[in-house]
């Protein structure tokens, strides 16, 4: 191969891998957001006995995990 083809070669392949980079992150953020609104939508079924033995609790902006040393133990009614 002459080095004119293989230059014209190598930036082709270097332009197709950004873009195929580019597909694969926007799928894996699509992936991430779906898993997060299929977990919400579980959570969202929960009542309030349910999500404290999953030590979870439910918050304005979603949910929040229970720790005792943290939030204190008024949490753990």
């Amino acid at each position: 191969m002459s080095y004119e083809i293989d230059s014209v070669f190598r930036s082709r392949a270097q332009s197709r891998s950004i873009v195929f980079t580019a597909l694969r992150i926007c799928a894996d953020e699509l992936r991430r957001y779906f898993r997060r609104r299929a977990t919400a939508r579980a959570l969202s079924h929960l009542n309030e006995e349910e999500l404290k033995d999953i030590g979870l609790m439910r918050t304005g902006q979603g949910y929040r995990e229970l720790h005792q040393n943290r939030y204190g133990a008024k949490l753990w009614k």
